[in-house]
């Protein structure tokens, strides 16, 4: 699991590459047609038990850890654009396995995808704002191993919708929040179900070129992530 120092430098490079970035710099009008490659820190504070025979008893405490991620979005007409992205992680985990004769300690990783697909509407008030809505298609799929004949894996999707603003003050600077329910939100590993839910995310962007840009985002959830990542945008592109 990434160190609170490390998460540090890497929000003190951040703030490097901003400081350089040159004046002059401006960024395209809210492009709605580019590419995200991103970097995840996830924290994820879950307990889950089961017995798997009787008088048997596993249970298990998540963490957090980091992943990678893939986002996209591709403009048409004048109002509408489709999007998706591809998220994957590694989280820490801890267990105890308890039986009549025995009690274990283990500690593992479990692996976190989730995706989404959207079509999207933009309307345009003025040329610094823009409000956004979608239609998802969220999944999400927790793959665990087995420490004592347990199994808490999970994988479900479902249609969900989100909305938000994104601001442009200044040409090169761009802020930008979201809402959004989704029915895969939140995992209830004991349970063995998804209950749909909502989280909200943050975050600016700074086009230190016309069409390539960095930025942070927090998102607070069912899982909180803070997401950096490098945005290539390609503008208006006919369909």
């Amino acid at each position: 699991m990434e160190s609170k120092k490390t998460v540090t430098l890497r929000g003190l490079a951040v703030c490097g590459l901003v400081a350089a970035a040159p004046l002059n710099a401006r960024a395209t009008d809210l492009s709605y047609t580019y590419l995200d490659f991103e970097s995840l820190n996830n924290s994820i504070e879950k307990t889950a038990e089961q017995s798997p025979l009787p008088g048997q008893t596993v249970r298990i405490e998540t963490s957090g850890g980091n992943g990678i991620a893939a986002a996209g979005s591709y403009a048409f007409g004048e109002h509408f654009f489709f999007g998706g992205y591809y998220k994957s992680s590694v989280i820490d985990y801890s267990g105890v396995v308890t039986s009549p004769i025995a009690t274990d300690q283990a500690s593992g990783t479990f692996d976190l995808v989730q995706g989404n697909l959207a079509l999207g509407y933009v309307h345009k008030f003025g040329d610094a704002l823009d409000f956004t809505a979608q239609i998802d298609f969220d999944s999400s799929n927790y793959d665990f191993g087995s420490i004592g004949g347990e199994n808490f894996d999970l994988k479900d999707s479902g249609l969900g919708a989100s909305i938000g603003f994104r601001w442009n003050p200044k040409k090169p600077f761009e802020l930008f929040v979201n809402g959004r329910y989704s029915p895969v939100e939140k995992a209830d590993l004991t349970a063995h179900r998804y209950d749909s839910g909502t989280s909200i995310a943050a975050g600016f962007r700074w086009y230190f070129f016309q069409s390539l840009g960095v930025g942070i985002e927090h998102q607070s959830g069912d899982i909180d992530v803070t997401t950096i990542s490098m945005r290539f945008s390609f503008g208006n592109l006919p369909l």
